[in-house]
């Protein structure tokens, strides 16, 4: 509840949308999706595709989709809204871009070899929604997920453990020194190194797999501080 209070005015516009009140909702917009547009064009997108991107996601903020609940209803106070609303759209800017890429490698595929689609005359429709499947429903977190993994896993058995010691165990680097037979100052020396490479080997994952995102180190910090479906906008 102390969460939720912080952000008590967000939480509150949020319900009035829900509730229909359409002042609240030109409020929502007017307020909101400037900063989203310009948090997606920092990340990477083209200022057309941040347009798009955040006028496809105010269509669905407040009305259902079959038999799911607006996707606002899944914010739930316990960060900004527009902390929220910038993690939604940058999901939703994965997997539109992800879909293109997908798309663009199928059509001299399928320009190559009509044959092979089962129709000779390739005259067969084909929608990006298909050339999609597959893909995760939350690429951001899965990102994420496989970003992080990758980092620890490039990292030096004994300083995975020293970063473990640290940050999930609290322990002092008096505490950590005299475990590891050194002064607590070449413990912090080492606790930097193997941080700057986390960090490091992270992005460069992160850019692997899309080059054209880009974050900063502080940017994937902030993604993951609550990085729960939740946070996307997901079930």
């Amino acid at each position: 509840m102390d969460q939720i209070s912080n952000y008590l005015s967000d939480f509150d516009l949020c319900h009035a949308c829900l509730d229909g009140e359409e002042s609240s909702i030109a409020r929502l917009q007017k307020q909101f999706a400037p900063t989203t547009a310009s948090y997606l064009i920092g990340a990477g997108a083209h200022p057309s595709e941040a347009t798009e991107v955040v006028d496809s996601l105010w269509a669905d903020l407040v009305v259902p989709v079959g038999d799911r609940p607006p996707r606002l209803a899944r914010y739930n106070g316990t960060c900004a809204l527009q902390t929220w609303l910038n993690r939604v759209a940058l999901n939703e800017l994965i997997t539109r871009k992800r879909k293109e890429q997908r798309w663009q490698k199928l059509i001299p595929e399928r320009l190559d070899s009509p044959v092979e689609t089962g129709h000779a005359n390739g005259s067969e429709p084909w929608h990006a929604e298909s050339a999609a499947s597959g893909f995760d429903e939350a690429p951001l977190l899965a990102l994420m997920k496989e970003s992080v993994e990758n980092a620890f896993l490039s990292c030096e058995p004994e300083d995975f453990v020293l970063l473990q010691l640290k940050h999930c165990d609290g322990l002092l680097g008096s505490e950590l020194g005299a475990m590891f037979g050194c002064d607590a100052s070449v413990i912090s020396r080492r606790l930097d190194r193997a941080q700057e490479h986390i960090a490091r080997m992270t992005l460069l994952k992160v850019r692997q797999t899309d080059p054209w995102l880009e974050l900063q180190w502080s940017d994937f910090v902030e993604l993951c501080a609550s990085a729960t479906p939740a946070c996307f906008g997901l079930d």
